[in-house]
């Protein structure tokens, strides 16, 4: 199901190129270029079942049209499980991308540091107050940017998380599967 949206927003991307652009071999990436995005995003927990809804949003400065220089916020909304495992997931992180950009098409893959504000829901505790922890992260990103016109750009993101929750409360595996995707816009 996730594969068949993935191949819509593909085509949907591949018409407002048709659409919008004025020239195929316009340089669409380059020094200089900022990029910002700010969407929805869902992540799924393997360890612990948990799937995990997130407003996100990212800015990135191109050093040049191959490495970027991006930070990125995951704001925790709450857990679509009724166990409601946690009170809060937030994140934020900061790191490198490496693109090989072709026209409008933009494929990236990159690495990023980060820190997460957790806190175990009360539901899995027996008390009903739980400790608030500050874990590090670290986190593969990969994914695409497409550019309709020099202002906007449609992108998908895949990222997953390493980490753990350290709290007196418990440890807990906090390593997670996301996925976001969405309209951003550009500063040249």
């Amino acid at each position: 199901m996730a594969f068949k949206k993935i191949i819509l927003v593909l085509i949907l991307a591949g018409s407002f190129g048709e659409v919008f652009s004025q020239e195929d071999s316009k340089d669409y990436v380059h020094k200089g270029l900022v990029r910002t995005t700010l969407t929805f995003a869902t992540g799924f927990m393997p360890k612990q079942k948990i799937n995990n809804l997130y407003l996100t949003g990212n800015i990135e400065y191109y050093a040049d049209s191959k490495i970027s220089f991006r930070g990125d916020g995951m704001y925790f909304f709450n857990s679509m499980n009724q166990d409601k495992t946690l009170k809060q997931n937030h994140s934020l992180y900061g790191g490198a991308a490496y693109h090989f950009p072709k026209n409008n098409f933009d494929p990236f893959i990159g690495l990023q540091t980060g820190l997460a504000i957790s806190q175990l829901g009360s539901l899995y505790q027996d008390s009903p107050k739980t400790e608030t922890a500050y874990n590090p992260l670290v986190s593969p990103i990969v994914g695409f940017n497409y550019y309709a016109q020099n202002w906007f750009h449609l992108f998908i993101n895949a990222r997953y998380n390493f980490g753990k929750h350290l709290s007196g409360d418990a440890i807990m595996p906090m390593n997670e599967l996301s996925f976001s995707f969405g309209l951003g816009f550009n500063i040249n």
